[in-house]
This record gives structure tokens, C-alpha cells and sequence, in this order.
């Protein structure tokens, strides 16, 4: 169904905010996240299970089961290693090369992060870059996964 443009600018206007809110959340240690997701909760509960105040709680708890994730390095992780090409000014770039490997915790996602970077060393130049990251499971969403 089209979006009039009505629903175009409150979908805007929204998901600034929805940045703010997320922004937020990442400033937050995982016991402030802990409190933070009981209070939220607890509010949703006093006016009839609000589902703005409980989709808000999940945002927070999945926040703060991510910042878990990394401090203890366990779960499932992935290592990412993407080649982007540059244009001569470096201001546009478009991602020729990309591998992504599935790993039991985030030391081997680090080991392998290091080998997909060594291996793919050679495309690197001046007009190309190589970036290595590694994330947990819960950071991405399937689609990203393939």
C-alpha cells in the first residue's frame, strides 16, 4: 500500500527520534540497561501493557544481552572482511568483494577476521580499502547473514 505523504513525515519524524532513543541505549552500561528494561516494564504494566513501553523494554534488553556478548566473547560471532573500491577523490566508495564467516565465540572470529584480512591483502591499493569486523549474532539480521 502507498504511504501518503502524511505517513511519509511522521515515519521521519519518528525515526529521528527512534536514533536518539538507540543512541541512548548504547551510552548505557549493562546494569543501567538491567534497571533500565525493569523500570520500562514496569511502567508498560501500569497502563494496560503499553506496547510502545514493552517494544522499548526489548530494544533495551536485547542492548544490553549484546554488550554482554562482547564483554564475555561467547554465542555465536561472524568475522567480516569487505573491499571496497574507491572513486579518485575518495568520496564514493561501492563494496566489490565481501566474506563473512560463522564462528563459536568472538576470540575465533578475531583469528578469523586476521586471516580473511591476510588473504585478502593483495586487492588492497590506493583506490581500495579492506575492512575487517567481527559481531556477534544478535547484531544482524538474517538477510545480512547470507
Amino acid at each position: 500500500m502507498p504511504l501518503t505523504h502524511q505517513a511519509k513525515e511522521a515515519i521521519r519524524e519518528v525515526e529521528i527520534q527512534l536514533i536518539g532513543i538507540d543512541l541512548k541505549l548504547q551510552e548505557l552500561s549493562e546494569t543501567a540497561l538491567k534497571g533500565f528494561v525493569f523500570e520500562l516494564r514496569a511502567r508498560a504494566a501500569r497502563e494496560a501493557n503499553d506496547p510502545l513501553w514493552l517494544g522499548l523494554a526489548e530494544a533495551a534488553d536485547l542492548r544490553r544481552e549484546i554488550k554482554a556478548r562482547h564483554r564475555t566473547g561467547t554465542g555465536t560471532w561472524y568475522a567480516h572482511v569487505d573491499v571496497t573500491s574507491w572513486d579518485e577523490a575518495r568520496n564514493n566508495g561501492q563494496t566489490i568483494l565481501s566474506k563473512q564467516e560463522k564462528c563459536s565465540s568472538k576470540k575465533e572470529a578475531e583469528k578469523a577476521a586476521q586471516r580473511l584480512l591476510a588473504e585478502h591483502a593483495k586487492y588492497f591499493s590506493a583506490t581500495h580499502s579492506i575492512d575487517a569486523s567481527v559481531f556477534c549474532d544478535l547484531e544482524c539480521t538474517d538477510d545480512e547473514l547470507d
